[in-house]
């Protein structure tokens, strides 16, 4: 660890009290005014968290606004189906956030009566809920002393202290929970724990603003003269590629309605909608892909035309992902509800009922309307 120029005849506590009376003062006199900072509700405040993960503030607000007319208590989210739950977050993404409030909602109500839990074990305990979302809720709707410590937070006291590794591994990962934790002013963890955050949203970014900065002062990171050197994150895996090919499958009554299969629960887009969809290999063509998607997922066997309907890239963890829509014609005459006994759930949808009824993820979304607009193209012309 770096040692702070103000630790030079003072102590730990001494530096550490400069660093709340230093960074106080600035909050109370710049925070954002944000809808959930005008609540002490715990279940408001833990959905504003679990949105926030992963997720820019501006565009967390009118989804979370949006989410409290749906589901205002947390009774009306653990009576509401599942779909509904995934309609409502459509567009957010890391759609395991709203399984997982779903689940919470779920287990408050069965297990704490409908009441959501004061205490921080209780909160922890709760499905999805890890340490940072716990102390969020305990310190900001409570007002517990309880630690937390995001992405915006390493970024603060990596920098402000110095501290070197990374900040992933357990040892560093260990030593910012500690400092954390020992930083609180007593009592005043509410206002601490978001002005530290604040910091780390507003100028203590990737690429800091030090000259805004109100701890500057005392900043190891800063002193340096490369404070975007901390954290000492690991180098990022390098992005693998790979196409996946979407089987579009028309309804034969030529009404535009469109076949979807729901996902498991479990894992990316878990209970999501989507048209039969596989990861090709390179021995396969687009078309040949297209069929095997058809079988795989919904149980129908097809015949793909070869005509790419749309084509959506998008990106998940370390995959770059070229996703392909083929147009495909059931292969037997007869009723397709027969035709179809795949292993997953399974509906022909309108325009109409995509993302409402039947919850789409976005590059499913973008494929849908890529396609849909190209079909009504061609009726005309029919």
């Amino acid at each position: 660890m770096i040692h702070l120029p103000v630790s030079v005849g003072a102590s730990d506590s001494q530096r550490d009290q400069q660093f709340a009376s230093l960074l106080l003062p600035w909050y109370e006199g710049g925070k954002r005014d944000l809808p959930w900072r005008q609540t002490r509700d715990p279940y408001a405040i833990w959905v504003s968290e679990m949105m926030l993960q992963q997720t820019q503030v501006a565009t967390v607000i009118p989804y979370w606004t949006r989410w409290m007319e749906r589901f205002p208590t947390v009774a009306h989210l653990a009576e509401a189906p599942l779909d509904a739950v995934l309609a409502q977050w459509q567009g957010l993404g890391y759609y395991a956030r709203a399984r997982n409030l779903h689940k919470a909602a779920k287990a408050i109500a069965e297990g704490h009566e409908g009441i959501f839990p004061t205490d921080f074990e209780s909160v922890l305990a709760l499905p999805g809920i890890g340490k940072y979302t716990a102390g969020a809720v305990c310190s900001i709707a409570f007002g517990q002393d309880a630690a937390i410590v995001d992405a915006n937070v390493i970024r603060v006291l990596c920098r402000v202290y110095g501290l070197e590794g990374d900040p992933k591994s357990l040892s560093v990962r260990n030593r910012l929970w500690a400092l954390a934790q020992s930083l609180i002013p007593p009592g005043q963890a509410r206002e601490f724990n978001q002005a530290m955050m604040e910091l780390g949203a507003l100028i203590c970014e990737p690429k800091p603003r030090c000259g805004e900065c109100p701890v500057r002062e005392i900043c190891a990171a800063s002193a340096t003269g490369t404070p975007a050197s901390f954290p000492q994150f690991a180098p990022k895996p390098a992005f693998t590629r790979q196409i996946d090919v979407s089987a579009l499958i028309f309804h034969p009554d030529g009404d535009g309605r469109v076949l979807l299969i729901r996902r498991p629960e479990d894992g990316l887009w878990g209970g999501l909608w989507e048209t039969p969809r596989v990861t090709a290999t390179e021995q396969e063509t687009v078309s040949g892909a297209a069929a095997r998607a058809a079988w795989e997922a919904a149980g129908a066997v097809v015949r793909a035309t070869g005509e790419s309907m749309a084509t959506v890239k998008h990106g998940v963890t370390t995959r770059k992902i070229t996703l392909v829509g083929v147009r495909c014609d059931l292969a037997t005459d007869g009723d397709p509800e027969a035709l179809l006994p795949g292993p997953n759930p399974r509906a022909w949808a309108t325009a109409e009922e995509l993302g409402s009824r039947y919850p789409l993820s976005t590059p499913q979304t973008k494929l849908l309307r890529q396609a849909l607009a190209r079909e009504s193209q061609l009726s005309l012309f029919s």
